[in-house]
Order: structure tokens, then sequence, then C-alpha cells
């Protein structure tokens, strides 16, 4: 059999014979442990480590702890979680929710379970780690899978398959019970050993190691509005009739999708008014309102549509960008790797802002500063506010909900609001979509059309970003007064067609191609709604253009 050469960043290369699989070449080299990898990136495409390689490739083997790598852990673990339910409570089915209070929020289907029950599913999970037993990938014929859900009763599985384009589709089997999943598995579930199982509300909080903390499980932290949000978001799914996307999709085939895009849209802005309603600045005394969420949440549009509604009130909203308080560029923080920190709350002058969110809720006239992005320097010649009873101050940025922008100033004038696209409608009920996706396909439309970023360029420094999000604005989220929920249920329906041709645009030689290979298959799933059919106010045209709100 032919020979062929295998290179690694941080180990000598190897030559293997082709068609050896990634789990026996791992035994080729010299300090690497089975146990600390679930899968690889083989010339920067994800690989399950029991496949072959048959041709000259760079290989990096993943960590659960990596990005690529926890999606592989995540997945089994929960295929062991719906393979152990069926042993302790048969005929009860998980659906798998939201990433919520540092774990996934599993709703079950067919019964609530009691404290004992958990107690009881994750000693099976344990046991079934314990075996070291094999998940194993068959390709079948996609009417064969079809059939086959609508026999086991899992028909959001069967939807969302009869819109797959292949004729076959991967299955994966874990002693004796079948699943099918978005993305690859570990070999085994021997690999899974560390998570945990608890309540939470009606159903289980399951939780797993982080990048942070890849040797211990987090302890939950509160989530309470966040977990409101989730009931409204399934409250509005149940309105719409559209749970999965498989649903979607056949809204859409039967060119019924118009009532949809309409009713979520003004379930949208029926929570704007009622956001409107609870600011009352001559009930409340609140003088300035913060809006604060991570990239490509909407913060813009949303906080335009908010002055609408306050106008509506009688009220005169007034709109701060906290972006024009950056320091000027030679004063920006910087990471480790040398490169400014935008996503730092530091990047921000904090006394001067203060200064001026104190002035404006004492009524006084301030001279906002305003920021050159083009020449990275900060001048006091922005717009003039001067401040009545009847003005509201709406300052937008994604640090708003940090006390360090507004301790020691009178919390009685200050409502707080996060904003950011805090769930999503799954693939079916055991493949959720994460936020983050929603987030990255935005921020890639809208950095390609208005910022002059490729694709490439947004994918890469996405990291970056979401590592600044977790460690600047996350944390802070509870501490709104409310929580305003961006995620529209037809929306990635709505920028398919936009931002695929732009995802294609990636070269496989480049590190964001593997991400950019991921996003274009999991919009493969999904129907186009023709992106003009948005309507003009939607916060969706903040990334798609053409919106009634964009300057």
């Amino acid at each position: 059999m032919t020979a062929i050469k295998l290179s690694f960043e941080e180990s000598d290369a190897v030559e293997v014979k082709q068609g050896t699989t990634l789990v026996e070449v791992l035994k080729l080299i010299k300090g690497a442990k089975e146990k600390d990898f679930v899968g690889a990136l083989v010339n920067n495409k994800v690989t399950e480590m029991t496949k072959g390689v048959l041709e000259n490739s760079q290989v990096r083997f993943l960590e659960a702890t990596s990005r690529d790598g926890f999606r592989i852990y995540q997945r089994s673990a929960l295929f062991i979680l719906i393979r152990a339910l069926d042993d302790v409570c048969p005929g009860v089915k998980a659906k798998i929710l939201q990433s919520i209070a540092n774990g996934l929020y599993v709703e079950t289907i067919g019964g609530a379970l009691s404290p004992a029950e958990i107690k009881k599913l994750e000693e099976r999970m344990r046991e079934i780690v314990d075996q070291d037993l094999p998940f194993t990938r068959k390709k079948v014929p996609t009417r064969q899978a079809i059939e086959y859900f609508r026999e086991t009763g899992d028909d959001d599985k069967a939807r969302l398959l009869s819109f797959k384009e292949s004729d076959t589709t991967s299955l994966y089997e874990l002693a004796g019970k079948t699943g099918y999943f978005f993305g690859y598995l570990a070999p085994s579930t021997g690999l899974i050993q560390r998570f945990s199982l608890r309540p939470y509300d009606d159903g289980i909080l399951l939780q797993l190691p982080t990048a942070t903390s890849p040797d211990k499980i987090v302890q939950p932290k509160k989530t309470k509005k966040l977990f409101e949000v989730l009931k409204e978001a399934l409250r509005w799914r149940k309105i719409l009739e559209v749970e999965d996307i498989g649903m979607l999709n056949e809204v859409i085939r039967a060119e019924k999708y118009v009532e949809v895009l309409h009713l979520a849209e003004a379930l949208h802005e029926k929570k704007i008014a009622q956001v409107a309603d609870l600011i009352a600045p001559e009930q409340t005394g609140v003088k300035v309102v913060l809006l604060a969420g991570p990239s490509a949440s909407g913060k813009t549009t949303f906080t335009k549509r908010l002055a609408f509604q306050l106008r509506i009130n009688g009220f005169r909203p007034v709109q701060v960008s906290m972006d024009d308080y950056f320091l000027d560029r030679d004063k920006t923080p910087r990471t480790p790797k040398g490169e400014h920190d935008f996503e730092s709350p530091h990047a921000i002058n904090i006394p001067l802002f203060k200064e001026h969110l104190a002035e404006m809720i004492q009524g006084k006239t301030v001279r906002l500063p305003h920021y050159d992005f083009k020449t990275g320097t900060s001048a006091p010649t922005g717009k003039v506010i001067s401040p009545d009873d009847k003005c509201v101050i709406l300052i937008e940025g994604i640090h708003g909900l940090n006390p360090a922008f507004s301790v020691g100033l009178p919390q009685d004038s200050i409502f707080k609001m996060y904003v950011s696209a805090l769930t999503e409608v799954p693939l079916d009920n055991h493949n959720r979509i994460p936020t983050t996706d929603t987030r990255i396909l935005r921020r890639i439309l809208r950095d390609y059309q208005f910022r002059n970023y490729s694709p490439e360029d947004t994918i890469k420094r996405w990291p970056l970003v979401r590592e600044g999000e977790t460690q600047h604005i996350f944390r802070y989220q509870e501490e709104a007064d409310v929580l305003f929920n961006t995620a529209l249920i037809y929306e990635l329906s709505a920028m398919k067609s936009l931002v695929e041709p732009l995802l294609l645009k990636v070269r496989p030689d480049s590190p964001a191609y593997s991400e950019a290979l991921r996003l274009t298959k999991f919009l493969s799933y999904l129907l186009p709604i023709p992106p003009e059919k948005v309507p003009l106010h939607s916060i969706l045209r903040e990334f798609t253009g053409g919106g009634f709100f964009q300057d």
C-alpha cells in the first residue's frame, strides 16, 4: 500500500500507510496521549479520529478544550445522555435547548425527571463511559434514515433530513441506539470523562469542562433572567408554529413564510414597546438608558427602534455611542500578541465617560467627544446635549453594564439593558444552533458590506472577539433590568443567499477554512427566504443592508 507523509505543528513528520486511521497515527507520535484528543484537523478540515488518511496531509489533533474539539466532546456527551436516558427512563426523550448557567439545558419530553432519576441517569452515563464503547459512524441512504426516524417517533429528524440535498446520510450508533448529529463524535465513550448532571427548573443541566477550566466542572452561575428569555422564545415558537429548522423549511416550501416573518417582527415590536413603557421617566426618574451586548447583536437598530417608542410615549430620546469615548489608538491596550484590544473596557476613556454621564443625569449641557476610526483619535467635536425633563439619553456600547462605567452614580436614574441574539431555532431536538453562529454570520455580512473586511478576516478575528465577550460582557448580563432577544426565527434563512457566497470565498489553505466550511454545511440545511422580504425596520437589516434605520 502507498506510503504517505503526515506533518504536525509541534512534532516530527511521520510516514504511514495510506488509509491509516488517526487513532493509529496518534500512537506513533512521541509524547502524545490518546486520551487527550477527540478529533483532528486534516488539511484545515475537521475529521473524526477513526477516519483513514489517504494523502499527504498537515494534521493537528484536537483537544476537548479547543473550539472544534469542544463541539465534538459536547456532541459525544449528549449522545451518551440520550443513550442512558433510554435505559433509565424508557419512553422519555431529550430535547437540547440552550447553553445556560455554564451548561446545556435539556428538556425531557414524556415526563419530568426527579432528582433521584437524574442522579441515576448520571450514574448510567458513567457506566457507559467506563465501558469505553465505540461511537460507530455509518452511511445510509437518506430515504432510509428518514423512514427510520419516522418509525422511532423522531419526526423532528425526519423533517430535517427530508430537505437534505445529499442522497446519503451519516448516522452514529452507540450500544444499539442510532442518532443523527451535525458534526463528528469522539472515537469512543471513554474519552468523555468530565461531565455532571443536575436538576434545573423542570429539566436537566448538563455541565462540561471549558477552555478556561479543562480539569473541573464550573459551578452554575445565576441566569434567572436569561432563562426567562428562553421560556419566552419557546412561547414565541409555539405562536409561530415553528419549533425547528424542518418546520421552518416546510413553511418556506409552502410559500407561507411572509406571515411568519411579519409575526416574528410584530413580537419584537411589541416587546420594544413594553420596554419603553417600563422606562417611563416621569414615574421612574430614569434619565439614562445603558444598552450593552456582544458583537453583532443588533444594538444599533434596537436603540433606534426604542427611541421611536419613547417618542410615542412623549419623550425626547437622544442617542450616544460609547464608541466615541475610545482612547486614542496609541493609548489603546494591547493583547498578549501585541494587537490593539478594542474589546477591553480599558480601550474606553472611563473617567471622561463617567464625568459626562453624571452631568447628563444632573441635566447639565455636555459636548460629546467624536472618535475618528480612520485616524484613531478622539476630539471634543461631537454633538451638544442639553437634557431636560422630557429627555432620555440612550447610550449604546458593549460595556454598558460593566459597573466600572457607572459606579458611584445615582442608580435610580439609570436603566440597564442587555441586547443580544439570546436564543435560536434548533436543527432538531438533538442539534441546537449556538447563538454565536447567528452572530458570526451577521458579522460576516456586516463586515463585508460596510467595513471592507473579508469573510476570512472576520472568522480569524472571531475567537478574539469571543474571548473579549467572555471576559468583559457576558458576566454582566444578569445585572440588566431587561434582557432583549434580537434573534429572529426566520433570519438564518434570510441571510443564507447573501452569506453563502462569502463563505465560499475562503480558501482551503486558510486557517479560517474549517469554520467557513462548517458554517456552509450548516446553512445547507435551510431553504432560503429572499432577503428583500425582510421588513425595512427589522434588526436584521443592520446586517443585510437597505434598512430604514441605516445612516
